[in-house]
C-alpha cells in the first residue's frame, strides 16, 4: 500500500501541466486571506464597460447545519471547513454604477462525499440604481435548493430546485476547483462533458431561469503569457456551452492564481496584484494605502 501511494504521488507530481503542491493547510490556514485585484471589462447594455474586480479567497469554519459562518462555540462535528471566494465586481453604466459580489463556499475535504472542494453554497448580491437582487443556492443532498429575491416584478421572490447529476459543475465554483489546491482534478489535454450551471451573475444579467445545460470543460498544457511587464507560466482552462465559451488562465506555480480570463461575450479580466493579509482588520483611513497597492480606486 505504501508503495502504491508513493507511485500515485509521483505520477501526480510529474503530470503535464501541474506542479507539486505544498501542504494545503500550511499555506491557507495562516489566518490571512489571499486578495487579488483585476482590470475588468464587463459588457452591459450593448457596450463594454471598464471596471475592476477583486477576488478574496479565505478559509473559515461553517456550521454544516445552518451553512453560516461559525462565530460562537460549536461542536467539531457541526463544523465544516470551507474555502470561501468573495468575487467582487465594480463598473459604471452611464450615470449609475453596479456593485456585485458572488460568494462561493467550498468544502475543503468534501461534505457528503470524500471529494475535496465540494460546492456547499453560492450566493450573489447585485446593487444598482434601479434596485437590488439577492440570489442564493445551497446543496442539499443531491439537489440545489435556491431562492431569488428581486426588485423585478417578473422575477419577484421565488424558490427553485435542481437535481444534481454526478458531473455537475457551477461556473462560479469552478474558480476554486480549477486552482487544484489539493492536487489535479483533470489531466492536461483532458476534455470532460459536464452539466453546467452558469454563474449567478450571468443568470442575473440574462434574466433566465436557473437551469443546468450541457457543457464541456477542458484543461490545456503549460504555456507562457505576459501581462504588461509580468510574465507567467499558466495552464489554460476552457468551459463552454452552446453559443458561449470562457477561457481562464491559471498560474502553474502554487497557489495557482487566476491570472486572466476572457469570454465570448466580450468580458475579460487581467491580474493586477496579489497580497495575503487579514483585510478585516485593515479598516482605518491609514489603510487606504493598501487599495493603492492593489491598484483599485479609493
Amino acid at each position: 500500500m505504501r508503495l502504491l501511494n508513493t507511485l500515485v504521488l509521483l505520477m501526480a507530481a510529474t503530470a503535464p501541466g501541474w506542479t507539486a503542491s505544498p501542504d494545503f493547510y500550511g499555506h491557507w490556514a495562516d489566518g490571512k486571506a489571499e486578495i487579488s485585484s483585476y482590470r475588468v471589462v464587463q459588457p452591459r447594455y450593448m457596450e463594454e464597460r471598464a471596471g475592476y474586480g477583486v477576488m478574496i479567497f479565505v478559509t473559515e469554519d461553517m456550521n454544516r447545519n445552518t451553512m453560516i459562518k461559525v462565530e460562537s462555540p460549536t461542536p467539531k462535528e457541526d463544523r465544516l471547513y470551507v474555502l470561501k471566494l468573495n468575487n467582487v465586481l465594480k463598473f459604471t453604466t452611464g450615470i449609475y454604477d453596479y456593485s456585485v459580489m458572488t460568494s462561493v463556499f467550498s468544502a475543503v475535504e468534501g461534505n457528503k462525499g470524500n471529494t475535496p472542494f465540494e460546492l456547499v453554497k453560492v450566493n450573489l448580491s447585485s446593487q444598482e440604481w434601479c434596485g437590488h437582487v439577492f440570489d442564493e443556492a445551497r446543496v442539499v443532498d443531491d439537489r440545489l435548493e435556491g431562492e431569488l429575491n428581486s426588485y423585478f416584478e417578473r422575477e419577484g421572490n421565488h424558490r427553485y430546485s435542481l437535481d444534481l447529476p454526478s458531473r455537475f459543475e457551477n461556473e462560479d465554483h469552478l474558480l476554486i476547483r480549477i486552482r487544484e489546491l489539493k492536487g489535479p482534478i483533470m489531466v492536461s489535454g483532458e476534455l470532460r462533458d459536464i452539466s453546467l450551471m452558469r454563474s449567478l451573475w450571468s443568470i442575473r444579467t440574462r434574466h433566465r431561469p436557473h437551469s443546468l445545460v450541457p457543457g464541456k470543460v477542458s484543461k490545456g498544457s503549460t504555456e507562457a503569457i505576459s501581462l504588461g511587464e509580468d510574465a507567467f507560466q499558466v495552464i489554460l482552462w476552457t468551459v463552454s456551452t452552446e453559443g458561449w465559451e470562457k477561457r481562464i488562465w491559471v498560474e502553474e506555480a502554487y497557489p495557482h492564481r487566476i491570472v486572466k480570463w476572457e469570454d465570448s461575450e466580450g468580458g475579460s479580466g487581467e491580474l493586477i496584484k496579489t497580497v495575503r493579509a487579514p483585510y478585516w482588520s485593515m479598516k482605518k483611513d491609514t489603510d487606504l494605502i493598501h487599495r493603492d497597492h492593489l491598484g483599485i480606486p479609493r
